[in-house]
């Protein structure tokens, strides 16, 4: 079908034979440092940072975080790509914008930035693209998406005939050289209701199965195949690894060493109960050690609650994802880091969970084989 081939001669359009790659290409970019000027693309998990907060994390280390974003509830990769909302056509999306830099197709081909990072949500992982005249109007995978973003970034992104206002061209402007995925994680539903042992790490851990399954394998074979596709990045595609973090503190939860947990929790709980409400999938009236990281969700899958941008949003799962994006962009360790940000914390009661939380961050950053980062 003459639509399908179109868009993914886009998608490809990097796919030169190997020999033309320049001589520089395995140069890779130096480290990003603490002073930032950044794109997100995803949804209320990228949301759920809060990136507002984020930046006052950088600028507590002496740095600082510029952002740009196109974010849309619920949305995945493939939705923002071509720009469509959950019911409406190409072309129709509202979203959560810096009005500074605008929609992705404007930010990427006027403004330069040291790192696009894209949020994959829900969405399968390797797909080939699917027009039609009705909804969903265009389905691929976010291993399809993920490429078409990058080549929008490097500026490799070939006019179409067709669909010149879903799929964006930009033959001209390289925005960044620069890419991360932000690996999230599951919803609480996904890890209450599969079989065996009905933990996160448990979840996290199982092979990928295919569909709709975001764990552990899933985000390694998207940055993995990512790099396979585009050989020639100056740095590889990497990864920002929250929900493997997560799977670290769930391990640690569960076996009674994260000092200080169940002290905040006795504090906190009353914010978790109004949160998530009787609906939702795990609400326990106290703090549960079996349940792990689990406890940290303030509903089916966000970390804080609804609309995540409150005066109440700085709640602890927040406060991870948050240092594990400064540890990866940065490459620092984010031990010592002020917490003050994130209000829901006691920053002389909860010092010792402050200081486990962000050597747990480290831990996992650090060496990580996605990442970039040393220790």
């Amino acid at each position: 079908m003459k639509r399908t081939s179109t868009f993914t001669a886009i998608v490809l359009i990097a796919v030169v034979c190997v020999s033309c790659v320049r001589a520089d290409a395995a140069e890779e970019l130096a480290p990003p440092e603490t002073k930032l000027r950044v794109y997100h693309v995803g949804n209320s998990l990228t949301r759920n940072i809060p990136l507002e907060r984020l930046t006052q994390l950088f600028a507590s280390a002496g740095g600082s975080y510029e952002y740009g974003m196109q974010l849309g509830g619920g949305m995945r990769l493939e939705q923002h790509l071509v720009k469509r909302s959950h019911g409406g056509p190409p072309g129709s999306a509202e979203y959560n914008l810096v009005e500074k830099y605008g929609p992705y197709d404007r930010a990427l081909k006027t403004s330069t930035f040291d790192a696009l990072i894209l949020q994959p949500y829900m969405e399968r992982l390797d797909a080939e693209p699917q027009w039609s005249s009705r909804y969903p109007y265009f389905t691929t995978g976010a291993l399809q998406a993920a490429t078409g973003f990058i080549d929008f970034a490097r500026g490799r992104a070939k006019p179409s005939d067709e669909h010149a206002d879903a799929l964006p061209a930009n033959t001209e402007h390289t925005a960044t050289e620069r890419f991360y995925i932000y690996a999230t994680w599951p919803k609480a539903e996904q890890v209450l209701s599969r079989d065996g042992e009905k933990t996160y790490a448990a979840y996290w851990e199982a092979p990928y199965a295919g569909g709709v399954q975001p764990c552990r394998e899933f985000f390694a074979q998207l940055v993995t195949r990512l790099n396979e596709r585009r050989p020639d990045l100056k740095t590889p595609v990497r990864m920002i690894p929250a929900g493997e973090v997560l799977a670290a503190l769930d391990k640690k939860i569960r076996r009674g060493e994260l000092p200080g947990i169940e002290k905040f929790y006795a504090r906190v709980q009353p914010y978790y109960l109004k949160a998530r409400g009787p609906k939702s999938p795990f609400n326990p009236e106290a703090f549960q050690r079996d349940a792990g990281v689990l406890n940290l969700y303030a509903d089916n899958v966000h970390m804080n609650d609804q609309p995540h941008n409150g005066a109440d949003s700085g709640a602890i799962g927040s406060y991870v994802a948050a240092l594990t994006v400064y540890a990866t962009l940065s490459g620092k360790s984010p031990v010592g880091l002020t917490v003050e940000p994130y209000e829901m914390f006691d920053a002389d009661a909860d010092a010792e969970l402050i200081r486990a939380l962000q050597q747990t961050v480290w831990e996992v950053v650090a060496g990580h084989p996605h990442t970039g980062v040393d220790e």
